[in-house]
């Protein structure tokens, strides 16, 4: 079980960081909050789905578990990657 919430901790640390940084950026570019609430929502959505297939495992193999962590990866990147561009 130790693992199983550890891979919670990291989803809730990771999404909070993007969360944070957008809450940052929309401090000092309020022009552009309309386009940083909407990664957010995608911050917050990506967390509720990984967490509810982390509650609900299809499977308890390590490879289940491994996947969710790519996909938390791999989605945090690419919201950070939308921000960096709102950034330029």
């Amino acid at each position: 079980m130790a693992k199983i919430r550890d891979l919670k901790n990291e989803v809730n640390y990771l999404i909070f960081e993007i969360i944070s940084d957008c809450n940052t950026f929309m401090a000092f570019h309020p022009a552009k909050s309309e386009a940083t609430i909407k990664l957010v929502e995608e911050a917050v959505q990506l967390r509720n789905s990984l967490i509810q297939r982390i509650n609900h495992p299809e499977t308890t193999s390590p490879k289940y578990f491994n996947d969710l962590r790519k996909e938390l990866i791999d989605g945090a990147d690419k919201i950070f990657e939308k921000l960096r561009k709102l950034i330029k």
